[in-house]
């Protein structure tokens, strides 16, 4: 379940920014700036964030059917065990995907962690939380 939401979120937040770029015709950003700087970029993060907050839910719901505990001591602890699981895995493979892999779309660690911010928090707090979501939503 993680690496195909990872695989979506990562799709779907491209898409917007690239998206955006081509209706909006920004111009060009100068050389040499962070591609977490450039204006496309900033003008379109936000919705990042947004979208990890439903597609990470929701796979988190499609994990939990397939683990069914009606203990709901189990279901806690399930839920805690992939809140951190899954944060986990997002942290390293955005270090390796967006960090030591060089693409057009790496970043230096500093851009990522640092420049990135708070966005990059925010996203890592979304996925961390979205299996308590799900726990939430199941529970009404």
């Amino acid at each position: 379940m993680f690496f195909a939401a990872y695989i979506i979120v990562t799709f779907l937040a491209a898409g917007i920014t690239e998206g955006y770029g081509m209706i909006s015709k920004l111009p060009p950003p100068p050389e040499g700036v962070s591609p977490v700087k450039m204006p496309v970029f900033t003008a379109t993060v936000p919705y990042h964030v947004l979208v990890m907050l439903i597609v990470w839910p929701l796979f988190a719901g499609i994990y939990f059917k397939k683990s069914r505990s009606k203990n709901p001591g189990d279901e806690k602890l399930e839920t805690r065990k992939l809140a951190f699981l899954w944060l986990a895995m997002a942290i390293i493979v955005d270090f390796v995907g967006f960090v030591l892999i060089k693409h057009p779309y790496s970043l230096s660690a500093h851009a990522f962690y640092v420049d990135y911010q708070p966005w990059i928090s925010l996203i890592y707090l979304s996925i961390f939380l979205s299996p308590w979501i799900r726990l939430r939503f199941a529970r009404r």
